[in-house]
């Protein structure tokens, strides 16, 4: 997988992947996930990353197409991962390993993120990757009541 900085030209289809995976019977991770990747706000959120040298927006692409991205925040020692998506299409290829290999190769330090406790997949995927439990906690996110999962991965 190729990877480069995201444009705001990525915006549309950084969109598709992040809906893409979202199971029709979560109403409320839909409207959550529906808010939270307007265009508008990509747009914004990728131009804050090519503005803050801590910040990356990153695309992964296959054969010319965006099939995944992350967005992540270096927190000095720590990496705090905002955004981490593979389209479903490319699930179970070592692609979704390859976006955190990146963002490790960038600067090897811990990364850091949040979770819905309902997001199954995510859940196993990043356990399969080594990230622990640190903590849970209740949040309203978008005016959707929300039990987030605190995952860090430690690379020594």
């Amino acid at each position: 997988m190729k990877m480069r900085e995201a444009v705001p030209e990525d915006a549309a289809t950084i969109r598709d992947i992040a809906l893409a995976t979202i199971s029709v019977t979560d109403d409320v991770r839909s409207k959550v996930m529906e808010r939270a990747y307007q265009q508008e706000e990509i747009v914004r959120a990728i131009g804050s990353s090519e503005e803050a040298k801590e910040q990356l927006f990153i695309v992964g692409e296959a054969e010319g197409d965006v099939i995944g991205f992350y967005h992540a925040i270096d927190r000095g020692d720590t990496w705090e991962v905002l955004r981490l998506y593979l389209h479903p299409a490319h699930h179970r290829q070592g692609l979704g390993a390859e976006l955190l290999t990146h963002l490790q190769e960038r600067k090897a330090q811990p990364i850091e993120l949040y979770v819905e406790s309902s997001n199954e997949q995510a859940i196993a995927f990043l356990s399969h990757q080594a990230f622990t439990e640190l903590n849970r906690i209740q949040e309203e996110v978008y005016d959707q009541p929300m039990e987030l999962i605190h995952l860090r991965y430690d690379p020594r």
